[in-house]
């Protein structure tokens, strides 16, 4: 293990500051201090916030203890040993660093200061920014019927959008598409979006840019950066994908990525093709100084349904992976923290989708659509409303889709005399109507979901025969035959 990855220590001497891509913040909104790290808040009470407010790379630690012990009049033993447990989390998810960051964040703005109280909103808004992709992976969470470039929002629409979420409580801003990279105006978006005060988080697959115009990018003020492979295998992964040559492409992107100081998350969706390799993509996000990966078991809507029978892996494979994962975590302590997305076909529990319905997160599509959540536009009837021609706030809060399933009242039994009614919120309500034709529905992923056993049974009939071809994500469908280099498929 390289020495840029070892675990940072806080002992007495050390000088802790943040890395480029943490930091405190005040949330106007909420009335409260966080700290901002990639795709995350984490709050902070006033204890905390007195000791964060002191790091700076230079000052030792004993010696932040020793003022904090004289300005409460405490004992500087367990001063020294709370001040160390705090600093000792943070240095554990990557966010501080020894000695002062060559790099920093912009100043905030005059705007972005400018915020007052209100209760409520979200957390996070993912700007859909465009559908177009180079790549075409079989379990994309884009929508079957893909927006065409004509239709998107102009940077100074996605400006004001970003200025009404950070208004109503936006902390995190995520930059997705399809390919983001591909907006050749995202330097004016990602401008607006610095501007509105939120930090910053760029979805990419690293295929499309190169070190000038990322380099540009973060002199703007991108936090962090969120690379997506495919496998860590280069064959494989061009077939995946339906991409030639991405594999060294995103080495030599997460190289840069952490050479200008931004944070770096690898995200790695997990299935039959490249579940064999879990340990080494693991090693690979060690390999480029990631602080974070992303172990995403597919989540079966959109292209990824309709791809499930070449996707879907065996129980005994998912297993292995928990066993993988767990192991790695406790290996790499602060060194690479873990994100771990189980299979729903062999859960037995439901996931809190996005937080819970209307709860956390804002999807804005190309075109400027709001939605509870990416895949929200599987379910009929629902009406989504338009960020140009009504205010976010007014839709986060009156919008007939947000509240379509926010909350509990909605509920069907079991959820609605379920103890976890207010911890998973009834689990995904796409996934429920892609399974039983029924939005309000039990999730299946859930054993006391009438559709559970026949949920589950997917799983068995189609993980254990051989995977058919991709049908790869691509206007049009799997119209077009992939290339004959990379038709085969593993099993």
């Amino acid at each position: 293990m390289s020495q840029a990855a070892a675990r940072y220590l806080i002992a007495p001497e050390a000088k802790p500051a943040f890395a480029r891509y943490a930091r405190l913040h005040e949330d106007r909104a909420r009335g409260r201090h966080v700290v901002l790290a990639p795709e995350r808040a984490y709050e902070i009470d006033a204890i905390s916030l007195a000791v964060l407010r002191l790091i700076d790379g230079e000052k030792p630690v004993g010696a932040i203890a020793a003022d904090l012990a004289a300005q409460y009049s405490a004992p500087l033993d367990l001063v020294t040993r709370d001040v160390t447990a705090l600093l000792q989390g943070l240095a554990d998810k990557r966010l501080l660093r020894e000695g002062p960051d060559a790099f920093a964040p912009p100043p905030l703005s005059a705007l972005a200061q400018s915020y007052c109280a209100s209760s409520g909103g979200p957390a996070g808004l993912l700007a859909e920014l465009t559908h177009r992709c180079p790549l075409q992976c079989p379990y994309c969470s884009n929508p079957l019927e893909l927006e065409r470039a004509n239709v998107e929002l102009s940077a100074g629409e996605w400006g004001e959008t970003f200025r009404q979420a950070a208004s109503i409580g936006a902390l995190q801003l995520h930059l997705s598409g399809g390919e983001p990279t591909l907006r050749r105006d995202l330097e004016e978006i990602l401008t607006h979006a610095v501007e509105a005060g939120l930090y910053t988080n760029l979805i990419t697959a690293g295929v499309t840019l190169d070190r000038a115009r990322l380099e540009t990018f973060a002199q703007i003020g991108l936090d962090h950066v969120q690379l997506s492979i495919q496998d860590v295998d280069a064959a494989s992964a061009d077939r995946i994908s339906h991409y030639e040559g991405g594999f060294e492409k995103k080495r030599a992107f997460a190289a840069w990525v952490r050479q200008l100081g931004m944070g770096l998350t690898i995200n790695a969706p997990i299935h039959r093709h490249n579940i064999d390799r879990l340990p080494q993509i693991i090693d690979f996000a060690v390999e480029v100084c990631a602080q974070r990966i992303e172990v995403a078991h597919i989540q079966y809507y959109a292209w990824a349904n309709l791809n499930r029978a070449a996707l879907i892996p065996t129980r005994e494979k998912f297993l292995e992976t928990v066993r993988i994962v767990d192991e790695a975590k406790a290996r790499l302590k602060g060194v690479l923290n873990f994100d771990f997305v189980i299979h729903d076909h062999y859960a037995t529990r439901p996931k809190t989708c996005t937080g819970g319905w209307g709860r956390s997160i804002v999807v804005v599509t190309p075109s400027g659509k709001a939605l509870p959540c990416h895949a929200a536009q599987t379910l009929p009837g629902l009406v989504f409303d338009d960020v140009r021609m009504r205010p976010l706030g007014e839709i986060w809060r009156d919008g007939e889709a947000f509240n379509a399933f926010r909350g509990t009242s909605w509920m069907k039994e079991p959820c609605r005399s379920c103890d976890r009614r207010e911890i998973d919120f009834g689990g995904c309500r796409c996934q429920a109507m892609a399974a039983t034709g029924d939005p309000f529905a039990t999730d299946p992923a859930c054993e006391l979901s009438p559709a559970h056993g026949a949920f589950s049974g997917l799983a068995l009939s189609e993980a254990y025969v051989a995977s058919p071809p991709f049908v790869y994500r691509r206007p049009g469908g799997g119209a077009a035959a992939p290339r004959a280099e990379l038709e085969s498929a593993e099993t």
